[in-house]
């Protein structure tokens, strides 16, 4: 799922991944060239529209609204602009190489398997941690997760250089901004929500 402003060179995405389809939010629609790969994305139902309505009102609408599609169609995002993301950063992979396009392709598949492996377990492990009404030691819990997760991207990730990719939990947005018992008076198809994703910045 795409999260675009401008500021990097779409075409270079869509020319090198021509095989790969990328999610298009209703909110983005005006960018959408004529391409087969670009797909624009509906919501299932319209608990995943209240829930993009809730965290609208913390957070940039357009924000929001990727957060939301890519965890209920279990996507990582892509984004040419990593400060909008920036205040809701739990961790990252940093580096200094210069990634060469089977880099990318390669790690954009690994991203790929990092919102897939968590998608059950980090929606699940949402709705009991706000079941429970200890959402705080959840959140540990799965910034530990995340931690091991970095592990993935051993070839590129250093300790310092430019953001290739951030882990951003809807879970710790909710408790932020006081949002978890308006989120749990939603219902059981709000968790669809709760992935914890991988947000790939694209540079040039």
């Amino acid at each position: 799922v795409i999260y675009w402003k401008g500021k990097g060179d779409l075409e270079w995405l869509l020319s090198r991944f021509r095989y790969r389809y990328l999610g298009v939010p209703p909110s983005l629609e005006r960018i959408i060239l004529k391409r087969k790969n670009l797909v624009l994305l509906t919501y299932p139902n319209n608990i995943i529209l209240k829930v993009k309505e809730l965290f609208s009102r913390v957070l940039i609408e357009e924000i929001a609204e990727v957060l939301c599609l890519a965890s209920t169609y279990i996507s990582p995002v892509m984004t040419d602009d990593m400060d909008d993301f920036r205040d809701l950063i739990v961790a990252e992979v940093k580096t200094t190489k210069e990634l060469t396009d089977k880099d990318w392709k390669l790690h954009m598949r690994i991203a790929d398997y990092t919102v897939l492996d968590f998608y059950t377990w980090s929606t699940n492990n949402a709705k009991e941690a706000i079941e429970s009404g200890n959402v705080e030691e959840f959140l540990q819990e799965r910034k530990e997760k995340i931690e091991k997760d970095i592990r993935r991207y051993w070839r590129i990730v250093e300790d310092e250089g430019r953001a290739f990719l951030a882990y951003v939990d809807p879970l710790a947005i909710l408790r932020k901004y006081n949002l978890v018992e308006e989120f749990k008076s939603l219902g059981k198809d709000a968790f669809a929500t709760m992935g914890i994703l991988p947000v790939i910045f694209i540079h040039f």
